[in-house]
């Protein structure tokens, strides 16, 4: 009996379609529309806000400030901020964790009815690792 495995395709390595937007090259976060807010995404694309840097802009775990040269292999927290019409799993004001190397980053930029992004990324939802909630207090007792 011969059994036949069937191999699974990088994502990174598909051509962009209408429902997998090429979100891999990194720009700067300047797109240049400082006069303009953003108002809507398409397909299945998340626009997050970093919720795990420090006011200067440093990436912290548990208190500890990640070295600058190893923030592109580390992994991210986000909050959404806006969702495109084929996101199925995530919601605006999900908290997110994504690898930082993947999608294209943005600072600054003006979001209808969320204001000023100061930091940030656009994704595709299947980039996205997981949805986490804070733990409350009784469960990290009783742990």
């Amino acid at each position: 009996m011969s059994i036949q495995y069937r191999q699974k395709a990088d994502i990174d390595q598909l051509a962009p379609t209408r429902s997998l937007i090429d979100l891999s090259n990194h720009s700067e976060g300047d797109f240049g529309i400082d006069d303009f807010e953003l108002t809507f995404i398409f397909d299945d694309i998340l626009l997050v806000e970093y919720i795990d840097e420090t006011d200067t802009g440093e990436l912290m775990r548990n208190g500890i400030v990640v070295p600058t040269n190893t923030v592109n292999k580390a992994w991210r927290k986000a909050r959404v901020i806006l969702t495109g019409p084929n996101v199925k799993y995530t919601k605006k004001n999900d908290i997110v964790i994504f690898p930082n190397n993947l999608g294209v980053t943005v600072s600054n930029m003006d979001v209808e009815g969320k204001g000023k992004i100061k930091g940030g990324v656009f994704l595709n939802e299947n980039r996205v690792f997981g949805i986490c909630k804070k733990k409350d207090e009784s469960s990290k007792n009783s742990a």
